[in-house]
């Protein structure tokens, strides 16, 4: 992706702020949060980060998601496809879900745009934690 190319695409200045922002959610393929994107930028701050994170969600850049009873947004580059997650409820992984379970969207009545799905459950590492523990 050319992340000057996208930034002025949508309207939005290329700054050194943007780039770095754009280019730590490039380089990973979870959702991150905005404190993720903060302990790897060199001297932006938390604020910062959020404001950016959000003007690019606003432009449609980057899509937004939240976890089940959490305050926190993770925020990753807008894919072509939309896309699902398997969330871990103990240590909070995301993990991809490489299929749309939703195979027919269509509602009486209602107009479907797209939707969003999230599996909440354990990881493999933390069922074993878990056990453990019982």
């Amino acid at each position: 992706m050319e992340i000057n190319r996208i930034l002025s695409g949508v309207g939005l200045k290329c700054t050194r702020q943007r780039i770095q922002v754009m280019e730590i959610l490039l380089k990973n393929s979870a959702p991150m949060t905005a404190e993720n994107i903060y302990e790897l930028t060199d001297d932006m701050s938390l604020s910062t980060v959020y404001r950016i994170a959000e003007k690019l969600f606003e432009k449609g850049i980057v899509s937004k998601h939240t976890i089940q009873d959490s305050d926190k947004f993770y925020y990753e580059i807008s894919a072509d496809k939309h896309r699902h997650y398997a969330i871990c409820l103990e240590c909070g992984r995301m993990r991809h879900i490489s299929v749309c379970p939703v195979t027919s969207p269509a509602i009486d009545g209602f107009t479907v745009t797209g939707h969003k799905l999230e599996i909440y459950g354990y990881c493999d590492k933390c069922s074993d934690i878990i056990a453990d523990k019982a």
